[in-house]
C-alpha cells in the first residue's frame, strides 16, 4: 500500500462523486462550494480518458506537483543557467516533505500551486501571454491565487512601473487587467462562495503570530519533523547566508516578495476580513522558499543542496510508502461481504461523518444527526434531503461507521458485533426486544 493506491479520504471522494456528474450537474456543485471550478473541469476530462478510480485521479495530481517543481528547475535555469543548480532546485522542490502528500491527494491544491508556479516563473520572465494564462488558470482553481495575483501587481508598480508616463498607464498595467477581465465572470460567484463562508459556520479561526512564525518554519525547513528542523535550518541558512549576492539580490527579493506576500496577505485577510489563512493553500509558498534556498548557491556550497534533496527524498519516500488515511476501501468490502436484505448503514458523526467516502466506495450511509443542523465544512454543497436522518428506522439490523473510540449510541438498539479499520469502526446493532 502507498499514497497512489491507499484510500480516497472524505474531500477527496467529495470531489471524485463530483466530477463523475453531468457537466451542468457538476457545476451547480461548485457555484455551492467554496473553490472555483478549473479543479472540477479538468478532473471531469481526466477522468473521462483514464477513469475515477484511486491511481488514475492521484496520478494527475502528482504529475501537476511534478510541473511544478519542473517551474521551480525553470526558474533558477532562467536566472543562473546552470543546468546543475536548476536539477538539484527542481528536485528539492519535488520531494519536499510537507508537499509530498498533496501530490497524492485529490484535490485542488497540486493544480494550485502548479499554475501559480507557472505564473511566477512567466512573471519573472515577462513572458506575459503565458502569464496570463496561468494566472487566470490560477484564479479558477482556488480564491488564495488572488494573493499571489495582488502580490506580483505591488511588485511591478513598485519596480518596473513608470509613473511618469501616465499616457502609458493602461499599456503597462495590460497584463494585470487582462488577467482581471478573465476572471470577471467568477466574481459574483466568489463573492457568492466568501458570504457562505462567512454565514455558514466554516471552521477555520483566526491564526495568531505565533502560527504565522510556525508556519513559515515549517515551510522553510520542508515540513520535516522537529528533530530534523534546526539542522536542516542551519543548511538553509548557510545556502542564504553564502550564495551569490551580488548576482541574484533583485531576483531574490522580487521572488521573496511574490511567495511570501500571499502568506502575509491572507494572515491580514483573516482578521479584517474571514479567517483563510491555511497551510494547504499555501503549497507554492514551500516551494518558493525552496527556489530562495537554492537560488545563487555557489558551486562549492551545492553539496549541502544535494544533502538536502537526498534527506527530503528519503523523508518522502518514506511517507509515500507509509500512507496515513483511513483503509475505508477495506471497510467498504467487509460490509458489503456482510450485508442481508432489510439492513440499513448509517454514518454516526455529523462533524466528522464518513458520507462521501460512503457514497464513492458503493455503501450508501446516511448521517444519523438528531442534533443541530451540520455545519457548513461537511459538504452540504452535494447532499441530498435524504443524506442525513434524525430519525433511526424501524429495522432489525443497523450498520454504523463511525471514528474508533467515539461514543455511539443508537436508542432502540444494542451493539451486537464490531471490527476496528485503524482509526475506524464498524459495528452492528440489534433492536432492542420489548419486554
Amino acid at each position: 500500500m502507498t499514497q497512489l493506491t491507499e484510500s480516497l479520504w472524505g474531500d477527496e471522494c467529495f470531489s471524485a462523486i463530483a466530477v463523475q456528474k453531468p457537466f451542468g450537474e457538476m457545476m451547480n456543485v461548485v457555484m455551492k462550494d467554496t473553490a472555483p471550478p478549473l479543479f472540477y473541469i479538468l478532473g471531469t476530462l481526466w477522468g473521462r480518458i483514464f477513469g475515477f478510480w484511486e491511481i488514475s485521479l492521484r496520478t494527475l495530481s502528482f504529475l501537476l506537483v511534478f510541473g511544478a517543481a519542473f517551474f521551480s528547475a525553470l526558474i533558477i535555469y532562467h536566472l543562473q543557467k546552470s543546468k546543475k543548480l536548476a536539477v538539484l532546485v527542481g528536485l528539492l522542490s519535488l520531494t519536499i516533505p510537507f508537499l509530498e502528500p498533496f501530490a497524492f491527494e485529490w484535490r485542488m491544491y497540486a493544480l494550485l500551486t502548479f499554475t501559480i508556479m507557472g505564473s511566477a516563473y512567466f512573471f519573472l520572465k515577462r513572458s506575459w501571454t503565458l502569464y496570463i494564462l496561468f494566472t487566470a488558470a490560477a484564479l479558477y482553481t482556488h480564491h488564495f491565487a488572488l494573493f499571489t495575483l495582488l502580490s506580483q501587481g505591488v511588485w511591478f508598480l513598485i519596480s518596473e512601473f513608470n509613473w511618469k508616463k501616465p499616457k502609458t498607464y493602461l499599456s503597462q498595467l495590460k497584463p494585470f487587467l487582462i488577467v482581471g477581465a478573465l476572471y470577471l465572470p467568477w466574481l459574483y460567484p466568489m463573492y457568492r462562495q466568501i458570504k457562505m463562508v462567512q454565514s455558514g459556520g466554516f471552521w477555520l479561526e483566526a491564526p495568531t503570530l505565533k502560527e504565522l512564525a510556525d508556519l513559515m518554519s515549517k515551510f522553510f525547513t520542508g515540513g520535516v519533523e522537529k528533530s530534523l528542523r534546526l539542522p536542516v535550518a542551519v543548511t538553509a541558512g548557510i545556502l542564504l547566508l553564502f550564495k551569490d549576492w551580488k548576482r541574484v539580490s533583485k531576483s531574490f527579493l522580487e521572488l521573496l516578495f511574490v511567495f511570501v506576500g500571499p502568506m502575509l496577505l491572507s494572515f491580514i485577510v483573516s482578521y479584517l476580513v474571514t479567517p483563510v489563512f491555511y497551510d494547504r493553500y499555501l503549497l507554492a509558498t514551500t516551494v518558493g522558499f525552496t527556489i530562495l534556498i537554492g537560488l545563487g548557491t555557489k558551486k562549492y556550497f551545492q553539496v549541502l543542496l544535494l544533502a538536502l534533496v537526498i534527506l527530503y527524498g528519503v523523508i518522502s519516500f518514506n511517507q509515500f510508502t507509509h500512507p496515513q488515511k483511513a483503509p475505508f476501501r477495506n471497510l467498504a468490502e467487509s460490509v458489503k461481504s456482510q450485508l442481508e436484505e432489510g439492513d440499513f448503514l448509517i454514518n454516526h458523526n455529523g462533524r466528522a461523518h464518513h458520507l462521501w467516502e460512503s457514497k464513492y466506495y458503493g455503501i450508501p450511509a446516511p448521517i444519523y444527526n438528531p442534533g443541530e443542523p451540520l455545519p457548513f465544512y461537511v459538504g452540504t454543497a452535494q447532499m441530498s434531503d435524504d443524506d442525513t436522518i434524525r430519525v433511526l428506522p424501524d429495522v432489525k439490523r443497523i450498520g454504523v461507521i463511525s471514528d474508533l473510540g467515539e461514543d455511539v449510541n443508537l436508542p432502540g438498539y444494542h451493539k451486537t458485533t464490531s471490527k476496528k479499520f485503524d482509526n475506524l469502526e464498524f459495528s452492528w446493532w440489534g433492536k432492542n426486544q420489548a419486554n
